[in-house]
């Protein structure tokens, strides 16, 4: 007689032990996603140091070949206008893209020969000009592509404006309101430039006599501050503006402020966007912003440096703009 075996009874989970399980795996993903997001935004800040480490490489290798820094942009007209200007002027990222493994780029582009404006009325260069370049865009910006400022737009020589990509790297250029000229308004007493870059500049490392190490050449622009478009910056060409006080003076957002940067306001600022804001460095990352220097080297200043934007008082942001205002700079 075969004897019987008793039966394996098998117990599953219970409902409160599966919701046990369930808070658990939550409490983990609660614990472990902030982790991860902030290792992914290291990385992200990592590579956008990086790009600005390459810019400042490629600055110093132009100055190597032309014995100066590329010029913020080039006149094409020969001089300042006076009058609204919505035809595009090469502009520093431009001259600077065969140090950066762009020389093909460049070379479809011809800069020189022939303006943006008659660049973009290709259709094959002007595919290639509405390329997003990953060198010039932080990866924690969230911009779109093109730059959708209608006043940071150019316009071809057919007439039709275009937008060009988001460049989240602006040139140093004032430490105050932007300015296009390095000389000041006789007329109504307004200062010239007092950064590395302006009009046709043609800056030297012998020129830099606060030191390469105290001075900024170029740092962020986000495409967003809060929940305001600040519109970064623009690859390749820029709008002039002159205005009633001559072109050193005018600064409005009909072009300039897509290639220059300054000091008018703070890293990050609060305000809202306006044509003030939107001349100041600003970036996604939290704190502050990167900014390359002219020895190369890449640093992370605070949105807390000391700015004061009274003219009559130097502070530390402005004197790091200054490229030989003989100021003792403080700690930054």
């Amino acid at each position: 007689m075969k004897s019987q075996r008793p039966t394996r009874r098998f117990r599953g989970f219970t409902l409160i032990e599966l919701l046990v399980v369930i808070a658990i795996i939550a409490i983990l993903i609660a614990l472990l996603l902030p982790a991860v997001q902030q290792a992914r935004e290291a990385a992200r800040r990592s590579q956008c140091k990086n790009n600005l480490k390459q810019i400042g490489l490629a600055f110093q290798n132009y100055h190597d070949t032309f014995n100066m820094f590329p010029p913020d942009y080039v006149d094409e007209r020969g001089s300042g206008g006076t009058l609204a200007d919505n035809e595009g002027h090469w502009a520093w990222s431009t001259m600077i893209l065969p140090y950066l493994d762009q020389a093909p780029l460049y070379n479809q582009m011809n800069p020189g020969p022939i303006t943006p404006s008659t660049a973009l009325n290709d259709a094959n260069i002007r595919t290639s000009m509405q390329q997003p370049l990953a060198a010039f865009r932080c990866p924690s910006d969230t911009g779109p592509a093109l730059n959708g400022n209608a006043g940071q737009q150019i316009q071809a020589d057919n007439g039709t404006n275009y937008g060009l990509p988001v460049s989240n790297y602006v040139a140093s250029n004032n430490n105050r309101t932007l300015r296009q000229s390095r000389s000041s308004n006789g007329a109504n007493g307004g200062s010239g430039a007092t950064g590395a870059f302006w009009r046709d500049s043609n800056l030297r490392f012998r020129d830099i006599t606060d030191g390469v190490s105290n001075t900024i050449l170029v740092g962020e622009r986000s495409y967003k501050v809060g929940t305001s478009d600040f519109y970064a910056g623009t690859l390749y060409a820029a709008r002039e503006f002159g205005g009633t006080n001559g072109p050193e003076q005018a600064s409005g957002n009909q072009g300039l402020i897509a290639i220059f940067g300054g000091s008018t306001y703070s890293i990050n600022p609060t305000n809202p966007s306006n044509v003030s804001t939107r001349q100041a460095y600003s970036s996604q990352h939290t704190g502050g912003a990167h900014f390359g220097l002219g020895d190369g080297a890449v640093r992370f200043i605070s949105e807390n440096i000391n700015l004061n934007t009274d003219d009559a008082v130097n502070s530390t942001l402005e004197n790091l703009i200054g490229v030989a205002d003989g100021q003792i700079i403080g700690e930054f």
